[in-house]
């Protein structure tokens, strides 16, 4: 992949879901197969913008699943052909999967081939490009609110409408890994919108995850002083202000960003203090309050199943969550219940 240069990615406010992430889907039932104009028109359609394909269309593929504020697209397309789109309405990162794409936008020309990720298009960034003979692609979407809420949680005085991604490929090989690892995994188990801190959690994570992976102006802003007066501040008393909301709010949607809001302390202020008194991040914390909640409604039989009682704590992934539960108490939850039960 060539690496892209400093450029911003400007952003504004908008929603609509559009392109999911690096691992081949097992079995997948698409939305559309079809070719044609039939198929231009189908894409431009899904991605509420002018793509402006040209070339043979062959067969077209193509799979969404839309979990608001977040989209995975799964697109398949068997022909050699180019692009010259409009905007697209949300901030869209697309991994490889199979073949090779090439996309310009803002001065910079990126080509990428299976197993690679690109950052592919901002908010009121035009792009364009060309593809091999075929290509296979899982891409993710963000809306605004969704990086909105991002920002706000690993910096919250920053003005989100500041926010520039410096290139538009990941920062290290790892972080591309990571990212990619996140999303195969969100893909498979993210929470539907009637199990609100699950769904939270979920979206909450691939937002801090983008913001780790492509280098930006938000995670590049801190400085000395902040650094000094944050590892000052990060005292037993704001550890004891952290346990008594969490001990509160526990069943609630609590991002890291409302957990310092309500500790009067910067998020970074919060993780110092657990780190250095408690050996771990709050968020982590929190999650133990939560197993520990999850273990107390398997045991009284107010947990009507193990995937009900996941889903109302914020564990959007069954698997994760029985191992994590193993873990800490040496029995699966399913036996748990099963002794409420009997």
């Amino acid at each position: 992949m060539t690496r892209a240069r400093g450029r911003r990615i400007p952003l504004t406010r908008g929603s609509s879901p559009m392109p999911t992430s690096a691992r081949r889907a097992a079995q997948i039932t698409f939305d559309f197969e079809g070719e044609g104009e039939e198929a231009r028109h189908w894409l431009d359609t899904a991605y509420g913008t002018m793509l402006r394909l040209t070339g043979r269309m062959g067969t077209v593929q193509h799979h969404r699943a839309d979990h608001r504020g977040i989209a995975f697209d799964h697109l398949k397309i068997d022909a050699r052909f180019a692009f010259d789109s409009d905007p697209m309405p949300g901030l869209v990162v697309v991994d490889m999967i199979d073949g090779d794409l090439e996309y310009t936008r803002g001065g910079v020309t990126d080509r990428c081939r299976d197993g690679d990720t690109v950052l592919t298009s901002g908010w009121d960034m035009p792009f364009s490009g060309r593809s091999g003979d075929s290509y296979e692609v899982r891409a993710t979407t963000f809306t605004a609110e969704t990086i909105t809420a991002a920002v706000e949680d690993v910096a919250p005085d920053y003005p989100w409408q500041h926010i520039a991604f410096t290139s538009y490929v990941p920062r290290s090989p790892a972080a591309g890994a990571r990212w990619r690892a996140t999303v195969d995994e969100l893909v498979t188990w993210f929470p539907e919108v009637d199990s609100p801190v699950a769904h939270a959690e979920a979206t909450r994570l691939l937002g801090h995850t983008l913001l780790r992976t492509f280098p930006n102006n938000v995670l590049g802003a801190d400085d000395r002083l902040e650094d000094d007066r944050d590892l000052r501040d990060a005292t037993p008393s704001t550890i004891r202000r952290a346990v008594d909301v969490i001990e509160a709010r526990a069943h609630d949607d609590l991002s890291l960003a409302e957990l310092a809001r309500a500790c009067r302390v910067s998020p970074r202020t919060l993780q110092y203090a657990f780190r250095r008194h408690l050996g771990c991040t709050p968020l982590a914390y929190l999650r133990r309050v939560r197993l520990d909640l999850a273990r107390q409604s398997l045991r009284d039989g107010t947990a009507a199943s193990v995937s009900d009682v996941a889903a109302r704590f914020g564990f959007y992934n069954p698997g994760r969550f029985a191992a994590d539960y193993r873990r800490v108490f040496h029995e699966n939850p399913r036996q748990t219940l099963t002794r409420a039960i009997d």
